[in-house]
């Protein structure tokens, strides 16, 4: 599996290049109104969501996550990737890529379905918070989400051989925060993205 992740790295890669502008960050003024922010706060997800998860069929592809420490969207709690406990649906994704637009509403879709038993953790990236909250008010997505505004951990999966510099991208860890399962290649609908955690962290979600 790792060799078709590696063979299919350069062809996603182009095939997502209109998914990688620069990143770019912005600062509320002095006396600015701040909404409160859609997303869910982060914390509970350095312990798996449920008792006994199941035992993840398939190879894993790395032991931990990238050494990383990123901001919650909600409250600017700083979250340790390699703290990350599982079975957990870690979605990458920015409010200027067209094909998460498109996968976002069939993300929240799944985390109400899947609450008590997998994680769902967004990471905003290369964006501009302001404008991804915008976002999540308007697609009605709240799980929560990290801020990545030098998409760290894209490039970092990428130089890991596990990913490919591009959005969106969906990343499966599982309850020892072992990488399981990385998709690129397209955006995932919400029975898609069911098949995808069933396949390799053994979990059926009823619907």
């Amino acid at each position: 599996m790792r060799g078709a992740v590696r063979a299919g790295a350069a062809a996603i890669a182009l095939a997502l290049a209109g998914c990688t502008p620069a990143p770019a960050t912005v600062a509320a003024g002095a006396g600015d109104v701040v909404p409160a922010s859609p997303f869910a706060d982060c914390a509970g997800l350095a312990a798996p969501p449920g008792a006994d998860p199941p035992e993840p069929p398939g190879e894993v592809l790395l032991d931990r996550l990238p050494e990383l420490e990123l901001s919650c969207l909600n409250g600017g709690d700083i979250v340790t990737l390699t703290a990350l406990r599982g079975p957990a649906v870690i979605n990458l994704w920015g409010s200027w890529c067209g094909p998460c637009r498109e996968e976002l509403p069939a993300v929240q879709a799944y985390a109400d379905r899947a609450a008590g038993r997998v994680h769902v953790l967004g990471v905003d990236t290369a964006d501009r918070q302001s404008t991804a909250e915008d976002l999540g008010r308007k697609l009605g997505f709240r799980f929560p989400s990290l801020f990545d505004p030098n998409r760290e951990l894209l490039t970092a999966l990428a130089a890991a051989e596990v990913g490919a510099p591009g959005l969106p991208a969906t990343v499966l860890i599982d309850a020892e925060g072992r990488v399981r399962g990385v998709h690129q290649t397209t955006a995932l609908d919400e029975a898609g993205l069911d098949r995808f955690v069933r396949d390799h962290l053994g979990v059926t979600v009823q619907p």
